[in-house]
């Protein structure tokens, strides 16, 4: 259980504190332990261009669906960049899946209460293949897929209405993703395997098509075959 200081000082050492209890409250069951890490009104912006969840119950309800569970394996680092009055700034290295699936290099902003809990988060995500920029965009082009290098994912399309990319996953492999806030399209480019949408089950192979509406949790299971994808989100994905 979290155990963040109800101190109203905020410092290096608080601001440690409050993000070691952040981790151990992502790694335990249930979401009890927000009450310790977030005033009751709180926002949480999981980038700077989304709409805040605001309060204890809309970020409850979101940490349940943004983890794979108290067990999913990951690790975390960071690295306090600086405190000042009531906020503070820390650089996150985060690394999901044994072997790595995914990683997230993030700027987190944090402003405290009084409380010692946090009355605004705000993240800056960025991960390998995700543009450095809101504003860029693909220009006109035609490849095929074994022209974009990746050994899990690589966005190779983004523009205001879309993004799109290359997701491979290999046979045996473990698909470690989460549900997004866009609508997806897949279609199959070679491999065999099942796709989990919700609770229904669905074989795939090349030439499959599947549409998975925003937020739905979804993965592909028992991949027989190295599996190829491409993947279009409308609109572009962002930190989700």
């Amino acid at each position: 259980m979290p155990t963040t200081s109800a101190s109203a000082v905020t410092d290096h050492e608080h601001f440690i504190r409050w993000l070691e209890d952040y981790e151990r409250a992502w790694r335990s069951p249930g979401t009890d332990g927000l009450a310790a890490l977030f005033g009751a009104g709180a926002q949480y912006l999981r980038s700077p261009y989304e709409a805040p969840l605001t309060g204890l119950g809309a970020i409850a309800a979101w940490w349940d669906t943004a983890r794979d569970g108290p067990d999913e394996p990951f690790t975390m680092t960071t690295e306090v960049v600086s405190v000042s009055g009531d906020t503070g700034v820390a650089r996150v290295l985060v690394r999901y899946g044994e072997p790595v699936t995914q990683e997230y290099t993030d700027l987190w902003v944090v402003r405290f209460e009084a409380s010692g809990r946090a009355a605004r988060f705000e993240e800056w995500p960025y991960w390998p293949g995700k543009p450095y920029t809101v504003d860029q965009q693909t220009p006109p082009v035609v490849v095929g897929a074994v022209e974009v290098v990746t050994e899990r994912w690589a966005e190779w399309v983004r523009s205001g209405a879309l993004s799109s990319g290359v997701y491979r996953l290999p046979a045996g492999g473990a698909d470690a993703q989460t549900p997004h806030e866009q609508d997806e399209v897949y279609v199959v480019l070679r491999g065999a395997a099942t796709l989990v949408v919700e609770d229904t089950s669905h074989p795939v192979r090349a030439g499959s098509l599947a549409f998975v509406p925003a937020t739905m949790a979804h993965r592909f299971v028992d991949i027989t075959d190295d599996l190829e994808v491409a993947v279009v989100f409308a609109p572009p994905e962002s930190a989700d």
